[in-house]
Order: structure tokens, then C-alpha cells, then sequence
């Protein structure tokens, strides 16, 4: 029987251990099914593709829906105007509350 060797970081590793145990496999099991699956495939078992720049966990959106709510971490810019006409309220926008028609909020 062969043996394999690599390295991975220890959050990964005890995550994928945790993982596996819930079931009922070991690192070594996993991995062979994982080689198996390759094999009956002919390629990696599921998609590989780069991660969407664009898309953030759901835990960073919910934390800066909530900051904005709070009026925390905000920046205020005018939006323009139906007619195209910018507002020149800026000094004025700490003053307006986060929820304001006027004004977007921006995390």
C-alpha cells in the first residue's frame, strides 16, 4: 500500500477532520474516496472555478446592514438628482439620520 504526504494548514486540517468524523470517515478514508471519485470521473469530482470577487459572506453583509442601521462605519454622498443636478448638501449630512430619503448610506 502506498503512502501519501502533504502539508495543509491546522485550521484546515482539524475542520476537514471534524467534518469527516461527523461521518463516520477518517482523513485517510476521505481522501481515498475522494481519489476513487477522481478516478470514476475522470477529473475532479465537482466544479473548480475562482471565487466571485464580488461576493461576500453573509456575516459581513449582516454586520454592515447592522452598522448602517446603528449609524456606525458611514460615509454620506449625495445622490444625483433626476435632472442630473447633484445635491451640495455635503456639510450638511452628518446632521441627517442614516435612514434619510436624501441620503445613501455606504458601508
Amino acid at each position: 500500500m502506498a503512502q501519501i504526504n502533504f502539508r495543509i494548514d491546522d485550521e484546515t486540517k482539524r475542520a476537514a477532520e471534524a467534518l469527516f468524523k461527523s461521518l463516520g470517515l477518517t482523513m485517510s478514508s476521505a481522501i481515498t474516496v475522494f481519489l476513487n471519485q477522481s478516478i470514476n470521473e475522470r477529473g475532479i469530482p465537482f466544479k473548480v472555478q475562482a471565487p466571485d470577487p464580488s461576493a461576500r459572506p453573509v456575516s459581513e453583509l449582516l454586520h454592515r446592514i447592522d452598522d448602517v442601521e446603528h449609524g456606525r462605519n458611514c460615509h454620506y454622498h449625495d445622490l444625483i438628482e433626476v435632472d442630473g443636478t447633484p445635491r451640495k448638501s455635503a456639510s450638511r449630512a452628518k446632521s441627517r439620520p442614516a435612514r434619510s430619503r436624501r441620503r445613501r448610506a455606504v458601508a
